[in-house]
């Protein structure tokens, strides 16, 4: 067991490892003038950040102008990006500012929508058909960092050291918010169970 797991770290590690590489070959092109090969970058996390966009939001047309906003903001900060670390979690940290931010605009508490078909749903797999908008409900009634950070988690599965980079927080925190979201969800699902 325990060489197996450290066989399966090592070889996530080699993915990521090449991972990094061919994002900073990515970056590097767009860089040196090939500016077509943002295309690729697009293609990569567009319906990522649509998605998180869109439980925010509620709204189709405002979750493409975040979307669209996030992507021009990673391409406007290119220059500024460290290639020896994950472009998936720099650009996801540029997505979760931009949610942020229109979040502090807009003034008004974040709902969670059900996703349109193309983004696949973990809820769909773990949740029977009839506890799905209990569960969404929950989702709404955790604030709003609580909530990011369970969308990063369970929703775009990103690990706690991912999110603590993204979120610019501590690997702690990150375990504290999702210890205190599951808790919440759990008070409010079992408080929303029939009494038998």
């Amino acid at each position: 067991m325990k060489v197996a797991l450290a066989r399966e770290r090592e070889m996530n590690k080699s993915r990521e490892n090449h991972d990094i590489a061919s994002d900073a070959l990515l970056v590097k092109k767009i860089l040196s003038g090939q500016r077509d090969s943002f295309a690729d970058i697009v293609r990569r996390y567009q319906n990522r950040i649509y998605g998180m966009a869109l439980s925010y939001t509620r709204n189709p047309e405002e979750a493409r102008d975040l979307t669209q906003d996030s992507l021009v903001a990673v391409y406007n900060s290119l220059a500024r990006f460290d290639q020896t670390r994950s472009l998936t979690n720099w650009v996801l940290k540029i997505a979760v500012y931009h949610c942020y931010q229109y979040l502090r605009k807009s003034r008004r508490p974040a709902k969670v929508l059900d996703l349109p078909a193309e983004f696949p749903d973990p809820l769909d797999v773990q949740v029977r058909a009839d506890q799905r908008e209990k569960v969404l409900k929950a989702f709404d009634g955790l604030g709003e960092d609580l909530k990011m950070t369970v969308w990063l988690h369970y929703f775009l599965e990103r690990s706690c050291k991912e999110i603590a980079e993204i979120l610019e927080i501590s690997l702690d925190l990150v375990k504290v918010r999702l210890f205190r979201a599951r808790k919440v969800l759990g008070e409010i699902l079992g408080a929303a169970e029939p009494e038998e």
